[in-house]
């Protein structure tokens, strides 16, 4: 998972940028064919209409948050409000999980894992296909929770606290998720912070980051190292009196300890593999290069190439030898390992979606059907869009599952 304010927001370019995002739209691609473009219908009973967000696959089925905060926000900005990365909270809504039939190319029926309710005002963010089964999301400002694949056993965790944003199971299936903002225990000298919950949904323990002179570390992405268990994050670094957004990345022992810092180059977004790599999206000089460090101290550096002025990796999925990279800017990398050990790179670019809401148009999280084809869910209203079949490569076996 994985990969929003948070990453399911403003990402790195922070809070402040959110009003030129909205308003430069950051859309790149070819002109939309109908039967690419796959439109689901809007059931949330409140009076918002909600878009795709960040997403999991289980090889059948795509996943992913359904939210109304980009046309929240962009109404927000149109009336000159203010906070208006909080634009979400002003009306209750639905807390729904969007399905999308790989196999069949048809949306389902949403999960409904919490129905409207006055008192929770926020919306599902990121959202885990556990390997035991259940999906686990998580809303910001509202709860935790899981709920099996047909929608039945909803579960809502008491005491997770709020600010839980993006979610990656680590070893013996535990669940870190990054806390964007505050502190569980209510400290004044903390903000943010990695939570780790047991697949029960019971909190386990709490690696917080301390304010520094006042600025808050507000970390986003999460990803483990399965060898060494090492917890990787990136953050925004908010300082006090309108000063400016840093953007850093951390790696953290397991207790919390910070092992290494650094703001250069910027990580848009990092996860690591079934075998252990770690793949680490750097964006810096107008290029997306994407890093991946093996176990055995090993690193290779792909040159993705040049992208747009407000453009960055909001996810990274791994199917077998396939690892798919997707973009704000709707433009999807495809890396794909060679049998010889050799990779080979393509971008794609999904169709350019029409019609939609008063909001950015962009991309979130890129996925891989059964038989080769590639979806991407993508911000205007409920949508996910087909990409491209994958080119074949003589001797190479594509799997369907991710990590």
């Amino acid at each position: 998972m994985r990969g929003n304010p948070f990453r399911t927001g403003p990402t790195r370019l922070g809070l402040i940028c959110l009003g030129w995002i909205l308003l430069a739209g950051c859309v790149v691609g070819r002109a939309a064919a109908r039967d690419d473009v796959f439109r689901g219908r809007q059931t949330n009973t409140g009076p918002e209409h909600y878009a795709s967000w960040f997403g999991d696959s289980d090889g059948h089925v795509f996943y992913f948050g359904l939210s109304p905060f980009w046309q929240a926000s962009a109404r927000c900005q149109k009336a000159g409000g203010r906070d208006c990365a909080l634009a979400d909270l002003e009306q209750p809504g639905d807390h729904l999980i969007g399905r999308f039939d790989l196999e069949h190319a048809r949306f389902l029926d949403s999960l409904v894992v919490r129905p409207l309710d006055p008192k929770a005002r926020s919306s599902v963010w990121d959202v885990l296909v556990h390997s035991n089964g259940r999906i686990y999301y998580t809303t910001g400002w509202d709860e935790f929770g899981s709920v099996r694949r047909d929608g039945s056993d909803v579960r809502h965790y008491a005491g997770a606290g709020a600010g839980l944003n993006e979610l990656w199971e680590g070893p013996e299936g535990e669940i870190y998720v990054t806390r964007y903002c505050g502190s569980h225990r209510g400290a004044p000298d903390e903000s943010g912070a990695v939570a780790v919950f047991g697949p029960d949904g019971q909190h386990r323990r709490e690696l917080p980051f301390k304010k520094e002179d006042g600025a808050s570390i507000c970390p986003k992405s999460v990803a483990v190292d399965p060898h060494t268990r090492d917890i990787w994050v990136n953050s925004d670094v908010i300082r006090p009196s309108g000063g400016p957004t840093g953007y850093e990345t951390f790696r953290l022992s397991s207790t919390g300890q910070v092992l290494e810092r650094f703001a250069s180059p910027s990580v848009d977004f990092l996860s690591f593999d079934a075998a252990g790599r770690g793949w680490f999206a750097e964006n810096t000089g107008g290029r997306f290069v994407v890093r991946i460090a093996s176990p055995d101290g090993s690193v290779r550096r792909l040159d993705l190439g040049a992208h747009g002025p407000i453009d960055v990796v909001q996810d990274i999925k791994h199917f077998g030898r396939v690892t798919l990279l997707a973009t704000w800017g709707l433009t999807v990398y495809l890396v794909r390992e060679l049998p010889d050990g050799k990779f080979e790179t393509a971008a794609l670019r999904p169709p350019r979606p029409t019609h939609c809401p008063p909001s950015p148009v962009l991309g979130y999280t890129a996925v891989l059907a059964p038989r080769g084809e590639i979806y991407e869910s993508v911000n205007c209203g409920i949508m996910v869009v087909r990409a491209t079949d994958i080119p074949a490569t003589k001797g190479s076996r594509l799997g369907s599952k991710p990590r």
